[in-house]
Parts: C-alpha cells; sequence; structure tokens
C-alpha cells in the first residue's frame, strides 16, 4: 500500500508541468543504478514499474534527448541478473 501512495504522490507532482516527468525519468535512471551497484533485489522491480509509469505518462521527450538511451543501457544490463528479475527487464525493453 505504501508504494502505491508513493507512486501516486509522484504522479500527482509531476502531472503539474510536463517537464516533471523527464526528471522524475533522470531521478528513476539515477536511483536504478544506485540499486544495480548495490544487488538491492527488493527495488529493482519498484523502480521498472515506476519508469515505466513515468515513460508512459510523459507527454513527449524533447528530439535530442538521450534519456530513452540512458535507460536502455542502464536496463540492458540487468538481463544478467537472476530470474525473476531478468525477466522484467526483458520486458520493460
Amino acid at each position: 500500500a505504501g508504494l502505491c501512495l508513493n507512486c501516486w504522490s509522484l504522479q500527482e507532482l509531476v502531472s503539474r508541468d510536463a517537464g516533471n516527468y523527464l526528471i522524475l525519468v533522470e531521478k528513476i535512471l539515477g536511483k536504478t543504478k544506485e540499486v544495480q551497484e548495490r544487488c538491492d533485489y527488493d527495488l529493482v522491480t519498484p523502480l521498472a514499474l515506476l519508469f515505466y509509469s513515468a515513460v508512459l505518462y510523459a507527454p513527449h521527450f524533447p528530439p535530442g534527448s538521450d534519456l530513452l538511451l540512458k535507460a536502455a543501457s542502464v536496463y540492458h544490463s540487468f538481463l544478467t541478473w537472476p530470474v525473476p528479475y531478468c525477466d522484467t527487464f526483458r520486458e520493460l525493453l
């Protein structure tokens, strides 16, 4: 329930300005890199879901943005993690 409330709160905050979605995606990618370095299995799936949601709700990505390429690079490395984590990121990519 706590994760759902946090996700809802984030969506409410970023929905006030379309540019906030890009900031949220950047922050999620940064946190995902930290989780990867620490091998913190508990946070992998929630972060993947937050990223997926933020990208779906983002109204657009600027033409010169490399956020999705960065995301592909970060999430591609999770494909070597054990099941079910690698499955999560295979679906995400």
